[in-house]
């Protein structure tokens, strides 16, 4: 008996009817969360209308990266929203490096604040927050990333797990959305929409509260609502793909980049109702989204490496900002394991990249003595050691690399016919979404397809095969000399929705070929 797509779907994602049913129920901005509260949140309320009651100095300290970059902004926007003027520092990771220091904690004691809140750092900023509690200052904490075994001496903490708000790990920027509910006592979609850009921007799992916070945000958002976002998603409706292909790097970009304190503009960007000061910042963005753009590509090209290597090591002259885009273009150029490192203030910063097969955190740790942090998951990761360990660590990783077992993890697939590619199926494919970290797209296979029968771009270099006048099939570096090696083929890929000149058609957007037997 042949399955339905809905029966497909259920079994790729390991779900029954009824979860499905539970997984697309109406959701909205005041549901999304039902039944999850921090701990302690109303002790970290009462704090910060305390402090604003006895007309107290207020600072926020965040993060170069998306995530902190949207959770300064959000805590920005509820302090307006309250007529409460705040300060915010976004720290240079060139010249402050992550997390709040000793500098500026010491800064913040001369500046006369009373309040210093961190959003996505400070769980682990046990010295800065000591030097604060010892001279009086109040400290919020807002973060989300690995607890220690124990916690700085905080006035007040909110975390999504150390708190048991649930069991699933979300954004800086999340917490910030979260907490900004209670102080305000009500849900603000702006902000909400903010939290959503950092759950795609840090690769959070698209599970429970997250997942439903981006289905509330994308069914209510309309395009034209909110001038700083529609600007970076260049109009385009708002879902998963635009804010990981657009509107991310785009914010990224600046962190990357930006050497100075004028990084801090781009909270302004987020926060002001200046509608010139927007679109003139946000002709910043772009200006130093093409120069991100265009040092990955110089620096990848100008890199003289022997493509017969197992593993690739490199130190250079790079900014840090790029050396995690530098790693990933010679992983798709080269397909082994890299690292990219730079001299920073911290000693050496490195950014590690693999294709599938390996795992880059096994290797950290196999290499752990020669490294002062490390993290990350199979595929990307980051690392710090002192500069006089290079050597020994670059022969350690090609060495733990040569002699570790390649293990593919085999990735499921749905078999579908031609026919069931329609628009009835493509929505009910996209009831399941949004789809990212830990709730991967599907994808599907079209078995016995006849190599001779698809067409070809005109340099013969990918595929480009009109199937009917609502299918398309496109597949980059497809070449037709390698197709047609095969009289058949399978070919394995994922289902898009486009639109010419207000026509809509689908697009199989093939991610690999295979023979068919």
């Amino acid at each position: 008996m042949n399955k339905s797509l809905l029966e497909k779907l259920l079994d790729f994602y390991h779900i029954s009817y009824e979860e499905y049913q539970e997984l697309t129920k109406p959701v909205t901005l005041d549901s999304f969360c039902d039944g999850h509260r921090f701990d302690d949140i109303d002790k970290a309320v009462s704090l910060v209308k305390e402090v604003i009651n006895n007309k107290g100095k207020i600072v926020i300290y965040g993060d170069y990266d998306a995530d902190g970059i949207m959770g300064t902004s959000i805590l920005t926007k509820m302090f307006q929203y309250l007529d409460v003027v705040v300060s915010y520092y976004i720290p240079n990771r060139y010249q402050d490096g992550y997390g709040i220091t000793l500098k500026h904690a010491q800064e913040f004691i001369d500046e006369g604040f009373e309040l210093v809140i961190t959003v996505d750092n400070g769980i682990s900023a046990f010295e800065p927050i000591k030097l604060l509690k010892d001279n009086g200052v109040k400290v919020l904490i807002l973060d989300h990333h690995e607890v220690q075994e124990t916690v700085p001496n905080a006035d007040a903490i909110c975390h999504p797990t150390y708190s048991h708000f649930g069991l699933t790990a979300s954004s800086g920027a999340f917490t910030a959305f979260i907490y900004s509910i209670s102080l305000l006592g009500r849900v603000d979609k702006y902000l909400a929409t903010l939290a959503s850009i950092s759950l795609i921007s840090d690769m959070m799992p698209l599970l429970d509260y997250n997942r439903n916070l981006l289905r509330a945000v994308f069914n209510s958002y309309k395009p034209g609502e909110f001038l700083p976002i529609d600007l970076l998603a260049d109009g385009e409706k708002l879902d998963e793909t635009v804010i990981g292909m657009k509107v991310a790097p785009r914010i990224n970009s600046i962190g990357r980049l930006c050497e100075d304190s004028s990084i801090g503009d781009i909270v302004k960007y987020f926060v002001s109702d200046d509608r010139d000061f927007v679109l003139n910042y946000f002709s910043h963005i772009c200006d130093v989204n093409e120069e991100r753009k265009n040092l990955t590509k110089q620096d990848s090209d100008n890199l003289n490496i022997e493509s017969n290597q197992k593993a690739i090591v490199l130190l250079g002259d790079f900014k840090e900002g790029m050396i995690g885009l530098i790693a990933n273009s010679i992983v798709n150029k080269y397909h082994v394991p890299t690292v990219v490192l730079c001299k920073s203030i911290e000693g050496l910063k490195g950014s590690a990249r693999s294709p599938e097969g390996y795992n880059i955190v096994k290797i950290f740790n196999a290499l752990s003595h020669l490294l002062v942090t490390f993290g990350g998951h199979a595929l990307a990761g980051g690392c710090s050691l002192k500069e006089e360990n290079f050597e020994a660590f670059r022969q350690g990783f090609i060495d733990e690399v040569s002699g570790s077992e390649v293990v593919y993890e085999p990735h499921p697939v749905i078999n579908l016919a031609f026919s069931e590619v329609n628009f009835e199926n493509y929505e009910l494919i996209q009831s399941f979404a949004p789809f990212g970290e830990s709730w991967e797209a599907p994808n599907f296979m079209i078995k016995h397809v006849k190599t001779d029968a698809l067409t070809f771009s005109r340099d013969e270099k990918h595929i480009v095969t009109k199937v009917s006048d609502s299918l398309k099939l496109i597949g980059f570096g497809f070449s037709k000399s390698i197709v047609r090696e095969n009289t058949f083929i399978n070919i394995i890929g994922t289902i898009k929705k486009g639109s010419f000149y207000g026509r809509s058609y689908l697009e199989f957007s093939i991610r690999d070929i295979e023979p068919y037997i």
